[in-house]
């Protein structure tokens, strides 16, 4: 609430200096301000649902202050809040202030001490996994094929369920985006950059060489191996472990990074850190925009 009250002081301070400039200025000067008072009202509105306030908390006297409404739902394990720059004059009725949270966990992390909790994120992330990859739009369209798979080199953006076999990824330069499913195992190295990369797999799923992934979501319904050199900001998930055999400091985990094995409750990350949003807690942003 005090960064709230925050911004509508500074709004009052910048109406009261523009009633000193000259006209043509000031009506410029009032166009800014009035582009700056709808953000300023969006992301007035998102603070005080993540601080957990009634929606109409600033409508009550002394504030009598009307925020957009905030909506919510989910990218991927994260959870997304949105609240739109409503306008009747302008052109930004159709852009919203976005901002992806987590629940928060400090190093101890009591929450994750809970088989049940850890089962409510193993749910919630396998089926959010499979629905992403299966809802592929075009040009990620699913593509089904049987047998084992194996790609070298460059790859073009690509949404694929493996049946019957494994999946090899030995890749190099970058890409936008992979989708896969597998029924079996399912390995990724080389030397390669993913913008976004989501792996669901049956079996083992190994992660190593030269790659970074600026948005991870890997889960296995047996384990994951995190080698070194590996770099990512994302979610990894399996049902029996997350193993890590040249040390967790010799991979590099952009915040927010999470990983989790179902059946070991044994942390190997020291530091706090987010947890995705499948267990209900205060949320927790890492992530602003304007679209």
């Amino acid at each position: 609430m005090p960064l709230v009250l925050g911004i509508l002081l500074a709004v009052t301070l910048l109406l009261t200096s523009l009633l000193q400039m000259p006209g043509g200025v000031r009506r410029g000067a009032l166009r800014q301000l009035q582009e700056q008072q709808r953000i300023y009202d969006a992301e007035s509105a998102l603070i005080a649902n993540l601080s957990g306030l009634p929606a109409d908390f600033f409508e009550r006297p002394p504030w009598n202050r009307a925020f957009p409404k905030v909506e919510r739902g989910r990218l991927g394990p994260w959870a997304v809040l949105s609240a739109p720059m409503s306008s009747a004059n302008s052109g930004s009725a159709d852009k919203r202030i976005r901002v992806l949270a987590g629940v928060p966990c400090d190093s101890a992390c009591s929450l994750l001490n809970s088989y049940e909790r850890r089962r409510e994120i193993y749910e919630g992330f396998r089926r959010e996994l499979i629905r992403e990859i299966s809802m592929a739009k075009p040009p990620l369209a699913l593509k089904v094929k049987s047998g084992n798979r194996r790609f070298l080199g460059r790859m073009q953006p690509m949404s694929l369920w493996v049946q019957e076999g494994d999946l090899t990824l030995n890749l190099d330069g970058n890409t936008s985006s992979g989708r896969f499913r597998v029924d079996g195992s399912a390995e990724v190295r080389g030397s390669v950059n993913f913008d976004t990369l989501r792996v669901y797999a049956r079996g083992p799923v190994t992660l190593r060489g030269n790659v970074r992934v600026r948005w991870l979501e890997a889960f296995s319904e047996e384990r994951v191996e995190i080698s070194q050199g590996f770099d990512f900001s994302g979610v990894v998930v399996a049902r029996r472990e997350v193993l890590f055999p040249n040390g967790v400091r010799k991979v590099r985990r952009r915040y927010p990074s999470f990983a989790m094995s179902l059946e070991n409750a044994e942390r190997s990350e020291p530091d706090s850190m987010l947890i995705p949003a499948f267990i209900s807690g205060q949320l927790q942003p890492f992530e602003w925009s304007l679209k």
